[in-house]
Parts: structure tokens; sequence; C-alpha cells
């Protein structure tokens, strides 16, 4: 039988790509977005480039009843998922101080509450698949952090320990989890981030000084850039080769063992030096 990927966020960019790699595997491609007629339209697209079925919903993460519906549907096409990738996320620029409750909470409940969302609706199909596969998209500015994105990173952040926990709670489903840590890529995220935006939040994502902040604590986010499809190819593989972590692109030795060597040894001075 037929693969099933779901993927969020799938009408444009990096989404759109790792739907791309799956119709290129022979899966069936689900392309879950806000924007459904682009997730439709990019659908088709790979069922003519790939001879696979595919179609795409509208569906906001935000809203449970929303994605509990596209879970219904897929349910009722496929019966099961074999691979599903919460992969929406979006982004809005400010220093600490300039950052709201309401934009906190509205990044917050997209960003990382979506995530739970879309993992409990599509659980049930995961577990009646041969071999279910969950993957998130987290960022690589986790990795290595930037000024003026406290809000995406800590949503980022809480995207990886939902799935560190996941990864624990659904070892004996025989479900496997991973975290995609992509770099910076050439896309329509700053465009869609901003669309999405409710009415009472609208605003430019970020302002000319939030660019240079960003720019001057971290010159290398600007170093890594990639196309999507450059940031996805090799993705699909490693999740379904079960790999925990997925760097898409980019150099993060030096700062996750920095992190590491510094973690390591608080760790350490807890057991009194005895290790």
């Amino acid at each position: 039988m037929t693969n099933v990927a779901v993927i969020t966020g799938g009408a444009s960019g990096f989404g759109r790509a790792l739907g791309d790699r799956c119709g290129g595997r022979g899966m069936s491609v689900v392309l879950l977005d806000l924007d459904g007629d682009r997730a439709s339209t990019e659908a088709a697209g790979l069922a003519t480039t790939h001879g696979v079925e595919a179609f795409g919903l509208a569906v906001d993460v935000a809203d449970d009843e929303s994605v509990r519906a596209a879970a219904a549907t897929v349910d009722e096409r496929f019966g099961k998922a074999h691979l599903v990738i919460s992969n929406v996320g979006v982004q809005l620029f400010a220093s600490i101080e300039r950052a709201s409750d309401d934009e906190w909470r509205w990044l917050l409940d997209v960003n990382v509450v979506g995530s739970a969302r879309v993992a409990r609706a599509f659980l049930p199909l995961l577990r009646r698949a041969e071999r279910g596969r969950l993957a998130f998209t987290s960022s690589s500015s986790v990795l290595d952090p930037a000024s003026r994105m406290s809000m995406y990173q800590a949503s980022k952040f809480a995207v990886w320990g939902l799935a560190e926990t996941l990864r624990v709670e659904l070892a004996g489903d025989g479900i496997s989890v991973s975290v995609i840590f992509p770099s910076g890529m050439l896309s329509r995220h700053l465009e869609t981030s901003e669309a999405a935006q409710p009415a009472h939040l609208r605003r430019p994502i970020a302002a000319n000084d939030d660019f240079t902040a960003l720019h001057e604590s971290n010159p290398a986010m600007a170093t890594f850039l990639a196309t999507p499809e450059e940031a996805a190819a090799g993705v699909i593989e490693a999740i379904l080769d079960d790999r925990p972590y997925v760097v898409t692109h980019g150099d993060f030795l030096e700062a996750t063992a920095t992190r590491e060597r510094e973690l390591r040894s608080a760790a350490t001075e807890a057991t009194g030096g005895k290790r």
C-alpha cells in the first residue's frame, strides 16, 4: 500500500519542498495550509509531476476544530498516515520591551500549541500505520540564537521540547519522532507570517532596526541561506531512517559544541565533580 505523508504549512516554501520530496518517493501527499487554494494548486502540481495521489486542504493550526477536520478527511481518504510533519511556523521580530502579551500569545498558539494540536489529531492515524513517523520543524536559531527573535526562538525551543517528550511517550507505539532544524531560506516565510496575523495584531513583521540587530548579533544567520528545495534535500530520508535530529544546512558545530561543554560542566558540578 502506498504510504501517506501529511505536511502542515505545505502550500509554499519548506513545506511544499518536503511534499515534493515525498511525492518523488511515490508517497501520497496531503498539503495542509492556511492558504487552502494555494495548497490545492501545489498538490495538483505534485500529482502531475510525480504521478501520485495528492490534495490540499485549508487548515488553521490555531483552530482545533480545523485541525481535527483535516485529520478526519485524511482518515476518510486513506485510513492512516505514515508520516506527519508539523511544519507551520510564524515569525514576528521585536525587542523584548516591544513585544506585547498578545503578540506572544498569538505566536505561541500557532507555533507551539498548533504543533500539539496536529500531533493530537493525527496520532490515531499514525498508530494505524505499520511504522509511523512524526516530525516537527524547529529552527537552527535554537542552536545558535540571534537578537530580536525572542518570541520565535522561544516557540521553537518549545517545539523541540514537545518533540522530546513525545519521543518518550510514543516509543511503545512504534512511532519515531524527529526534529528538523532548518536554517535561513529564500522563501515566503515572512510574507506568509504577516498574512497570518489576526487583524488586531497586524503590523510589519520587523522594523529595519530589528534586522540590523539580528545580523549584528549573529552574522552567520545571513550566510547560511538556501532555497527550500536545497534545504529539503535528504530530510525525508533522515526522518524515515528514524533519526532524532535533522539539520538542513549551515555550520553549527562550534555553537553546539560550546553548549555541550557548558551543559556538561554544569551537570558535572551537580554531581560534586565525581564524573
